[in-house]
């Protein structure tokens, strides 16, 4: 994903949140794009019809705020009302209508069908499965993976600094997966066979070692699910499974870390200013460094360089 950024004018006509603009007479409050399969935005919709066909993507949404007079139809007809805030509901990519009966707060996730079945496909059930639609449901684990989508992606601010690619890719492989487990006849079937069996094995001291010295070695560059799981020869959700059970961590928390305590030793022993600090560790917004930083360490890193 690129940047948070006003939404582009000029998107192709299948892109999902172009379809909703073009729809309800909006533009998001951001958009952030760039990303393989995974794209979000947060929009304030009026009252409008909305229909919603021929999309490249699905879309996942939160109702955040306002009217909850919102109805479904599927081909004229009327199959669902009511939202509620708070809920979740899934989208694909052709075939509804929606009525937003007053001023709502939204945020979407516009996933590719390409990710799910290639998660699907992991699982070992083929690449044509599809997600149910649902319509304002409450689903904990989803409501989590927004806020924390969200706040992770607000602290870049509006500037044109791209959120971290590692969380990003580990994030839509995460989000896929529920949706594949959770939310397809096929993934619930086979959940209901393998509840409480199925255990990860943890990475060999030997793959940990050849995974994390990796990440120790490219703390400035971009890393992705995908190189991280190829030098360990997993899928990568057998990758982040492995990896949490032999680290204790998933695998961008563990960049993460060790991104601020390359910080805090040039902090300790350089005269390199925070900004340069930032760039050199792989932060690529100064203000996301300094609140991480802070929540690591409990001071700004302006205080903990004072305190050398």
């Amino acid at each position: 994903m690129n940047a948070i950024a006003p939404a582009p004018s000029n998107v192709a006509s299948h892109f999902a949140p172009d379809i909703i603009a073009a729809g309800t007479g909006a533009r998001p409050n951001y958009l952030v794009t760039g990303g393989d399969q995974l794209f979000a935005a947060r929009w304030q919709q009026e009252a409008c019809w909305l229909p919603f066909h021929g999309a490249a993507h699905h879309v996942l949404v939160l109702h955040e705020n306002g009217s909850t007079a919102v109805r479904k139809y599927e081909r004229g007809k009327l199959v669902a009302s009511r939202s509620r805030l708070g809920s979740m509901s899934f989208i694909p990519c052709d075939g509804t209508e929606w009525e937003i009966g007053g001023r709502c707060g939204v945020v979407h996730l516009y996933i590719g069908p390409a990710l799910i079945a290639r998660v699907a496909a992991e699982e070992g059930l083929g690449p044509a499965v599809e997600i149910d639609p649902f319509f304002a449901i409450r689903d904990p684990w989803l409501q989590g993976f927004f806020q924390m989508l969200v706040s992770e992606v607000e602290l870049y601010g509006t500037v044109p600094m791209s959120p971290d690619s590692l969380l990003l890719s580990q994030s839509q492989h995460l989000l896929a997966h529920h949706l594949v487990r959770r939310h397809s006849a096929s993934g619930r079937g086979t959940l209901m066979h393998t509840e409480g069996t199925r255990r990860q094995p943890a990475l060999t001291p030997q793959q940990l070692r050849r995974v994390t010295e990796h990440i120790d070695a490219h703390l400035a560059t971009p890393l992705s699910l995908a190189d991280l799981a190829a030098l360990v020869h997993l899928s990568q959700d057998h990758f982040i499974r492995s990896f949490k059970a032999a680290s204790g961590m998933a695998p961008y928390q563990y960049l993460l870390r060790r991104r601020l305590q390359g910080a805090a030793e040039l902090l300790r022993t350089s005269d390199l200013p925070i900004e340069a600090v930032a760039q050199r560790m792989g932060f690529g917004s100064p203000a996301y460094f300094s609140t991480r930083f802070r929540a690591f360490l409990g001071v700004p890193p302006s205080a903990y360089r004072r305190m050398r």
